[in-house]
């Protein structure tokens, strides 16, 4: 345990450096920009902490001495019941899933997700079915010309084989 003097040279910076709170921010994959960000702002005051006197170092010690890592476990304790909260309204999406079309057709969930927009497997099913489209009408425009052809083709064999009657 440190004594009175020793504790305006102690860096209440790198005590926050060092701090559980500020760990768990950096493992935790939304907040850790923001908390590599803080641990970089807290290593820049810990340098400028260095080069105080040491009245200033003993009376900011003496302001702030914890204030640092108390404010990371509040915003630790924060983002904590945050998930809390998130992870409990999934599970209350997860419930009310029966009630959607998806969950009240067996088979849809396969072809359509809760928010009624297509699958993979929907979206193969959707380019099979307009590929199906596609062809059909193809196919019945080749017979259509194919058929206007061979009308053109009697009409032009009857129309020679009329001349040739008359010579």
């Amino acid at each position: 345990m440190s004594t009175g003097k020793d504790d305006h040279q102690e860096n209440p910076f790198v005590e926050a450096l060092n701090s559980d709170a500020l760990r768990e921010l950096l493992l935790d994959g939304e907040k850790r920009s923001l908390a590599e960000q803080f641990q970089q702002n807290l290593r820049t005051l810990s340098d400028m902490f260095v080069n105080l006197s040491d009245d200033e170092k003993r009376q900011f010690a003496k302001d702030f001495k914890g204030k640092f890592v108390k404010s990371l476990g509040h915003l630790n304790e924060f983002s904590k019941q945050k998930r809390i909260v998130q992870s409990a309204a999934k599970d209350e999406a997860a419930a009310t899933t029966g009630s959607s079309l998806a969950g009240m057709l067996p088979g849809v969930g396969m072809f359509l997700d809760d928010q009624l927009s297509p699958t993979p497997i929907g979206y193969g099913l959707l380019v099979g079915l307009l590929v199906l489209v596609i062809a059909f009408f193809g196919y019945k425009l080749y017979l259509s010309l194919t058929e206007k052809e061979r009308k053109r083709e009697e009409k032009l064999k009857a129309k020679q084989e009329k001349s040739k009657k008359k010579k």
